[in-house]
């Protein structure tokens, strides 16, 4: 979302108690950029706000998120599915009554103890994965600008990592 921000120049400077956004153009299409305000798990509630005000169908939203199942540096388009043992994404799931929405996952890697998973997510990478997320995040925003402007099944082709990409599990 910062990548998409940057290249939009987008001021997020609607703020909500849950979530913070701004009405951009991407390519021909204009958008919404949002970021929630609230607990990963509570990303339901922020999502809510923008489904009602802008009267929005949940297959025109694309959810971004970062996946520990997925090795750092890979991203991977989905039309919809499950959360994957999503916190965030379950939260959406339910909060719109269905999977049936697009989303683009950005992998993070996952550490080798469950015990380690939020400092993981939450903490800064050791410099490689760094490397890695923040190529994919460039990626990932190419792969938006596309699917926005009507070329989903062309992103998925184009960025859908083509090797094994699910990151070793936990111990």
């Amino acid at each position: 979302m910062d990548e998409l921000v940057k290249r939009t120049n987008a001021e997020l400077s609607r703020k909500r108690k849950e979530l913070r956004f701004a009405e951009v153009q991407l390519g021909t299409a204009p958008i919404v950029l949002a970021y929630p305000r609230t607990f990963m798990n509570r990303s339901g509630t922020a999502l809510s706000y923008l489904t009602n005000r802008f009267n929005t169908e949940p297959e025109k939203i694309l959810v971004v998120t970062d996946d520990i199942n997925l090795k750092p540096g890979s991203v991977r388009i989905r039309k919809k599915g499950g959360p994957g043992g999503h916190n965030g994404l379950k939260s959406i799931i339910t909060t719109l009554g269905t999977n049936e929405f697009p989303r683009v996952r950005i992998g993070v890697g996952n550490p080798e103890s469950s015990a380690e998973q939020v400092d993981h997510v939450l903490g800064t990478f050791d410099p490689e994965s760094r490397e890695l997320v923040s190529a994919a995040a460039n990626r990932a925003a190419d792969a938006i600008t596309m699917i926005v402007n009507g070329e989903f099944d062309n992103a998925m082709n184009k960025f859908n990592a083509k090797s094994n990409d699910e990151a070793p599990t936990s111990k």
